[in-house]
Parts: structure tokens; C-alpha cells; sequence
């Protein structure tokens, strides 16, 4: 955590687990992972009557409802309707609502860790090396064989995303922008949301003071041969560059969805504000941690391994150069020098 405490903490169903994060982080926003909420959702409800429609009212509640009263609304149908006001864990859960509903979770910022799409299903960071069973004296080694395991991977990524770009014709002003920013999975993702910019239209409702509201339409196929659309409010306030939207994308995600993007272009903006581009997602970020590979040794045919071994020795190159005028000028000639000679080498490999 770099010495901060995290903003939000998302956990299970667990009244103790939650008593003890509590305790630990008072400051941070407590919420429940829905992808493990809706994992449960045939073992607790299976054997009611109607099971079926139950769950696909449950399902239009949490997923279709874009403001707190359509969802009170769509709830208090749904157990009036099947009978299922008394039931222990409908019970529960609506007791909780403000803990796991997106439509409560917009305030907070989950930036990705949270799934809150229909069908979306969150995987653990430790699936396959952690579970509730695990032996404590196992634990910490199988936490670290999970972050090595995962790290390499990104790692990966990262220098791909450095070298090239997934994009090869930007559609808009927003994707050519991002292109040069943003890691190549985040590039895709964003991508999803310039294309489906393609299918709103807005119109909007003039404001005396303060913010302008649009109302964006999106349009979406029902079936083979139908269309659909649905409405969604976005907030601009032109002054202070700051956009707002219904679905909560950017909090939920961290980058701006086809709503805002939509608002954006009929305003003329040709670049995103630098306040909606969150460094995590950025190519050119400076990683603050890197494994350490001491005890298993370097292995100089992985690059990921090169790639840790050179940052952590030129950082305490830095270090002792920095220290004074003339330790700098050492520095800049011997990096001069070095530079020189990989480019030979580089010369003589092609």
C-alpha cells in the first residue's frame, strides 16, 4: 500500500471478517464482492417456488436499475410478488443493499475490482494458491508463490504495452489520445467504449447555473432483428472540465464511458481532461515496487528477471549521483558511455 491505508476494502458475506477489517482499516469503505453475492443465489434460493422468476426479478433489480428508488421499487415488487419477504437471506441481503448494489457503490471508487456488469464474474488474485482451508504455516509462502505467478505475466505486459500499440487506426481525437497513454489492456477495454460512443445520441437540457445536463441515449440490439434504447443522464460542468454519468463507469472501471464520451464530442472537447486518466493505467507509470529474485538467483534469459535486476542496480546508481555536483557529472558520463556501447551491440545483433 506504499504506506497508505486502501479507500476501499471489498470482502464476503462474513459479519467477523468484516468486524475485523473494521478494526484494522476504520477509515475505509467496507463493501461485499456481488460476483459472490450472485454465486450464491442458487444455493439459497433453488428450492423456492418460482425460482426462476425470482431470480430474473433479483437480476433486473441490481442490474437495470439506475437510480436508489427503481431499485427500492423493483425489490419491494419482487418479495411481494413471490412471497419472499420473510426469507432469512433476501432479508439480509436487502439489509445490506448499500454494501453490494452497484446502484449504492456509485460514490465509491472501485476503479476495476468491483464486478457490477450482468454475467461478469470477479477471479480471485489468489485462486488456485489460497483458500479457506489453508494451513497458516502455509500461508505465507503460498501468498508469495501467487504474487510471483502473477507478476510475470504483468510484467510482461507492461514492456509489450511500452514497445507497440494494439491500435492501428484511431477511430476518434479520444482513442489516438489514449493510445500513446494507456497500457495496451487498458487501450481495449477503453476501445469497447469508443465503438459503443457510435450507438448514443444526446440531447440536452440547458442549465441556468451550474452544471448542463444531457440526456444520452443509448441504443442496443434486442434479439436478431430488434432495437432498444435507454436513457442515462450525464452532468458536464464546462467551467471546471467535470463530467458526470448515471452509470457510474468511471468509478466502477476508471476510465470514461460511451455516455460521457458522447457529451464530450457534441462539446467540441478533442482530448480527454488529464484528471480522468488515472496513472495506473498508464504505459510510461513508474513501478514503486519490483520483486526481488535474490534468493531463486537471475535468470538472464527471462526478461522480466533483466528487466528487475538492471531498475534495482541503476536506482542505486541515482542515489550515489545525486549526492553532489560532482558525483552527477561521474554519473551522466559513465550512463553516456554505457548507452554507447549497447548501442554497438545493438548494431552488431542486427
Amino acid at each position: 500500500m506504499l504506506g497508505r491505508s486502501p479507500q476501499t476494502i471489498i470482502t464476503d458475506q462474513c459479519r467477523i471478517l468484516q468486524i475485523a477489517v473494521g478494526d484494522v482499516f476504520p477509515r475505509a469503505y467496507r463493501c461485499f464482492s456481488l460476483s459472490c453475492i450472485m454465486q450464491k443465489i442458487p444455493v439459497k434460493l433453488q428450492g423456492l417456488f418460482e425460482y426462476e422468476a425470482i431470480k430474473a426479478a433479483l437480476h433486473r433489480a441490481i442490474y437495470h436499475s439506475l437510480r436508489p428508488e427503481k431499485f427500492e421499487a423493483a425489490w419491494k415488487d419482487m418479495i411481494q410478488r413471490h412471497g419472499i419477504k420473510d426469507h432469512g437471506w433476501i432479508q439480509t441481503l436487502y439489509e445490506d443493499r448499500k454494501r453490494w448494489a452497484p446502484i449504492y457503490l456509485k460514490e465509491a471508487f472501485l476503479s476495476g475490482m468491483f464486478s457490477f456488469l450482468q454475467n461478469e464474474v470477479s477471479t480471485s488474485y489468489f485462486e488456485g494458491y489460497l483458500d479457506k482451508n489453508t494451513p497458516l504455516k502455509e500461508f505465507l509462502d503460498k501468498y508469495d508463490q501467487a504474487l510471483r505467478a502473477n507478476y510475470q505475466p504483468e510484467a510482461l505486459a507492461d514492456m509489450d504495452s511500452r514497445n507497440s500499440s494494439c491500435i492501428q487506426k484511431p477511430r476518434c481525437d479520444y482513442e489516438l489520445q489514449l493510445s500513446k497513454l494507456y497500457t495496451n489492456e487498458m487501450l481495449r477495454k477503453f476501445q469497447t467504449e469508443v465503438e459503443a460512443m457510435y450507438s448514443c445520441y444526446s440531447t440536452k437540457h440547458v442549465s441556468a447555473d451550474g452544471p448542463i445536463t444531457y440526456i444520452v441515449k443509448e441504443e442496443f440490439e434486442v434479439g436478431s432483428n430488434k432495437k432498444d434504447s435507454r436513457a442515462f443522464d450525464v452532468l458536464y460542468n464546462a467551467s471546471d472540465l467535470e463530467v458526470l454519468c448515471v452509470c457510474g463507469l468511471f468509478n466502477f472501471r476508471g476510465y470514461l464511458s460511451r455516455h460521457i464520451l458522447c457529451v464530450l464530442n457534441q462539446s467540441g472537447m478533442q482530448e480527454i481532461p488529464s484528471h480522468y486518466i488515472l496513472s495506473r493505467w498508464r504505459k510510461d507509470v513508474k513501478r514503486s515496487y519490483v520483486l526481488d529474485h535474490s534468493c531463486s538467483g537471475v535468470d538472464i534469459k527471462n526478461p522480466v528477471h533483466r528487466y528487475d535486476d538492471l531498475y534495482k542496480r541503476i536506482v542505486q546508481v541515482v542515489e550515489e549521483g545525486r549526492q553532489s555536483q560532482d558525483r552527477y557529472k561521474v554519473t551522466l558520463q559513465t550512463l553516456d558511455k554505457i548507452l554507447n556501447k549497447l548501442h554497438l551491440v545493438e548494431d552488431h545483433q542486427v
